[in-house]
């Protein structure tokens, strides 16, 4: 069995980019200041014990939506629908800061 320790990605540039952005969870678009750059609880996307996933995977939340997808929040969402709402949202938010020029191609 291999375990290879993962390298954490961090980017203070990459997480500040949710400031003063609006919420790019499916259907919201709020914004009014609590927006955060919110990880990614996949495994896959980094996220360990007591770490949070990359700072490539993310989205830009709301205070109501990153306590949904978090869990402090009861929402009637399932587990399998708040990960793809997540996803969604990450899509965009991996767009936002494509075009802002945050993040490029790395050659």
């Amino acid at each position: 069995m291999n375990l290879q320790k993962h390298r954490q990605i961090r980017s203070k540039k990459i997480t500040d980019a949710a400031n003063g952005e609006s919420c790019t969870w499916p259907g919201c678009g709020l914004c009014d200041g609590t927006v955060v750059a919110v990880h990614s609880n996949l495994s896959g996307d980094g996220k360990g014990i007591s770490k949070k996933g990359d700072d490539l995977f993310i989205a830009f939340l709301c205070i109501t939506h990153h306590d949904i997808y978090d869990g402090r929040m009861r929402s009637g969402i399932s587990a399998t629908d708040k990960q793809e709402y997540f996803h969604e949202a990450m899509k965009k938010t991996q767009r936002r800061i494509w075009e802002r020029g945050i993040i490029g191609i790395l050659k």
